[in-house]
């Protein structure tokens, strides 16, 4: 029995010999009449190290499958979400999208409530210089007729911002979210991955 931290760094070993293997030896070669190649020699150094290669790939194999296997079972809790260890590791690598996603929605949200800003200041000058005019033209216009322009034209050239989702909110939670999970996961997952034991 081993734990899945023992069995990731023994991983990381038998992928650095296979390679070893791989780029280091000469499985074949052309023997010439005058050589002095010792062909016992070189057919047991290759046949040691095909024998080697083989043996590594199956370790590499079994301990990968505990790891999968594994990863696949064990449940961890994040920020109070219930993740299967998979599910963590792979949430951990595609949290940029939720990120590039929480970037847009900030943008959006700040560039439409800076333009609603803008047109409501827009039409209050607007309706102050509907006013000046008509106050001009007739110095006894009343308080009743003034009201009734401004809110008309302000009826007519308002502007809302349609929010279906509700971004303020969701901006929140989501950088909530996205933080809670960054902050914890890596510790989560190296506890989890020192107590869990591996049977290969």
């Amino acid at each position: 029995m081993i734990s899945v931290t023992q069995a990731l760094s023994e991983l990381k070993l038998v992928r650095k010999r296979i390679n070893n293997v791989v780029d280091g030896v000469e499985f074949t070669t052309l023997k010439k009449a005058n050589d002095m190649l010792d062909v016992t020699k070189f057919s047991a150094k290759a046949t040691a190290a095909h024998q080697s290669f083989t043996d590594l790939l199956a370790r590499y194999n079994a301990l990968k499958a505990a790891i999968v296997k594994s990863n696949a079972t064990t449940q961890v809790t994040i920020a109070g979400a219930t993740y299967t260890i998979a599910e963590a590791v792979e949430r951990k690598r595609t949290i940029e999208y939720e990120r590039d996603l929480l970037i847009r929605f900030q943008q959006q949200f700040t560039s439409v409530k800076e333009d609603f800003e803008a047109q409501q200041r827009n039409e209050q000058a607007r309706v102050e210089r509907l006013l000046t005019t008509e106050l001009a033209k007739d110095a006894k216009t009343n308080v009743e007729v003034i009201q009734q322009l401004t809110a008309t034209f302000l009826a007519q050239n308002k502007a809302t911002i349609v929010d279906p989702l509700n971004l303020a909110d969701l901006i929140r939670t989501m950088t909530e979210s996205i933080e809670n999970f960054e902050t914890k996961v890596d510790y989560i997952l190296s506890e989890s991955n020192g107590r869990t034991m591996l049977a290969l």
